[in-house]
């Protein structure tokens, strides 16, 4: 699984510019209001892909920022990066996922540990001296909660911008893929999807990135992280803790899904066929569960 945020000044360029980047596309008028979010007749983010591929071409630098420090905690530490110590930074391209090339791919897969996938884009960074690379996800809601990625797919500290369209306005928040996830699974058809959500990530914002006197101050709290890297280390056991949580629930709510009467159906008959079985068997039957897991 990713390491969180660490105090380097790759890491330290890409908070100030996705700080930066998020401002101006909620204060200034962006165009985004007239993107198409449909390919003919598929839903997918490809005319997005392009607007941000050529937004983050033209906005590619941090010098006409308007802060002299970031501060980042991380738990009980602190560390602080002038800001002029980032200037030297540029976003040099920004690729589409069609102009990724093998090795380019190589790397991505490498980087994730996980199956690999294309990334929505795919930026190359360069401070001066070194090239560096990072993968950004782009994800559009008209209401707020959606689908994530397929939990085999998701990097938890992968940068996502995430767009929210309305018939008024279109708003945009920026950070880190996890800050995203709202600890929800919906039933699995195939692959677990875990929910991501717009106010998710604005409310994280909100609540543990600041800016006073010119400082930007982003917090990091390791255990706000530790339930949702389990959701994505062992959604096995996260789902079977909830469903867990509906058998033992004394009453029903409405709208439910249609699975919950499906799980309390299921709990009467496996308490009704353990009932008649005797101690060792019991044992048996649980040492074979146990075994089955894989």
């Amino acid at each position: 699984m990713d390491s969180p945020v660490q105090p380097n000044l790759l890491n330290s360029f890409l908070i100030v510019y996705f700080f930066k980047i998020e401002n101006e596309l909620n204060n200034t008028q962006n165009g985004l209001e007239t993107i198409k979010f449909q390919s003919e007749e598929s839903n997918t983010d490809e005319f997005l892909k392009r607007y941000f591929q050529d937004f983050l071409s033209k906005h590619n630098h941090i010098e006409d920022v308007k802060l002299k420090k970031l501060a980042l905690k991380i738990d009980t530490d602190e560390y602080f990066i002038d800001i002029e110590n980032l200037k030297s930074y540029r976003i040099k391209n920004v690729f589409l996922p069609e102009h990724l090339s093998i090795e380019q791919k190589k790397t991505i897969s490498k980087a994730k540990k996980s199956v690999y996938t294309n990334p929505d884009l795919y930026l190359e960074i360069f401070d001066g001296t070194n090239t560096y690379y990072e993968s950004v996800e782009l994800k559009t809601t008209k209401d707020n909660n959606i689908p994530g990625s397929s939990v085999q797919q998701i990097s938890p500290f992968e940068w996502i911008i995430f767009v929210k369209r309305d018939t008024e306005k279109v708003l945009v928040t920026t950070g880190f893929y996890i800050n995203s996830i709202t600890e929800k699974i919906p039933f699995p058809d195939r692959s677990p999807r875990p929910q991501i959500g717009f106010k998710t990530l604005l409310d994280w914002n909100k609540k543990y990135r600041k800016i006073e006197n010119e400082v930007l101050t982003i917090e990091n709290i390791t255990a706000i992280n530790e339930d949702k890297i389990k959701l994505l280390t062992d959604w096995q056991d996260y789902l079977a803790s909830e469903w867990l949580d509906i058998i033992k629930s004394q009453e029903s709510k409405n709208n439910e899904k249609w699975f919950n009467n499906a799980l309390r159906k299921f709990a009467l008959k496996f308490l009704e066929y353990t009932e008649n079985l005797r101690e060792r068997e019991r044992k048996t039957l649980k040492d074979n569960l146990k075994n089955l897991i894989k």
